[in-house]
């Protein structure tokens, strides 16, 4: 009796056991294929189309790895363009067109980095040269991560430099800007096309005095990320 009651209680340890591996195992999935949140799965048991079924044993984690297969990495970038822009002080008028660079990395949400420009401005009565090197913060309201196709959100820059006039002499710049930016990403999701809107702030400090002008601007540039 003792023997047969072993044999049962064997018997019933190793269908319970059966049945736990098999329910572990239909709930495991292999990922043969992602894109952003659209994945190709391969599963242990027949999926029907069109229902939603919970996912138990794993959590899935919204840091994704994007330098996995499948993904482009857009954890930093090269930026180069051009802006133009109008201000105006209390007793000077220029315009201002320059070419910028930019280094930056790549925070999802936030992106910053190190800027480079070099202008030229007319005075109206002479005509000027402009160096400047700062940084630049972006705040994305969109996540920028593969596959977005498009982002946008406030920036701000910040530089310093130097101005030197065509007749001779030199001043100190200060030029602070903040707007909005609209970046659209071209076919292969590692080139994009960014426009920027801002108001600028400029201090010019020379010696025979200070000045500050004001006023607004507009940039066209492209943004390789890698």
């Amino acid at each position: 009796m003792k023997h047969l009651y072993f044999r049962l209680n064997n018997i019933v340890i190793g269908l319970i056991f059966l049945c736990l591996v098999q329910v572990t195992h239909a709930q495991k999935i292999k990922v043969k294929k992602s894109k952003g949140k659209t994945a190709l799965v391969e599963t242990s048991t027949p999926l029907e189309e069109g229902q939603t079924y919970d996912l138990q044993t794993s959590l899935i984690s919204a840091d994704v790895d994007y330098l996995q297969p499948g993904f482009k990495s857009r954890k930093n970038s090269f930026t180069f363009g051009f802006n133009f822009s109008a201000l105006k002080g209390d007793a000077a008028q220029e315009n201002s067109f320059s070419a910028q660079g930019r280094y930056g990395w790549n925070f999802s949400y936030v992106e910053l980095g190190l800027v480079s420009e070099i202008g030229y401005s007319d005075l109206g009565a002479g005509a000027t040269t402009n160096f400047l090197g700062g940084g630049y913060f972006d705040y994305n309201l969109l996540s920028n991560r593969d596959s977005r196709n498009f982002i946008y959100g406030p920036f701000a820059l910040l530089a310093i430099g130097s101005r030197q006039f065509s007749a001779g002499g030199s001043a100190g710049l200060l030029t602070v800007n903040g707007g909005g930016f609209f970046s659209y990403f071209l076919n292969n999701n590692s080139l994009a096309a960014r426009i920027e809107a801002y108001f600028e702030h400029r201090q010019i400090n020379a010696s025979v005095g200070q000045g500050s002008l004001s006023g607004f601007g507009s940039r066209a540039l492209l943004v390789f990320y890698f």
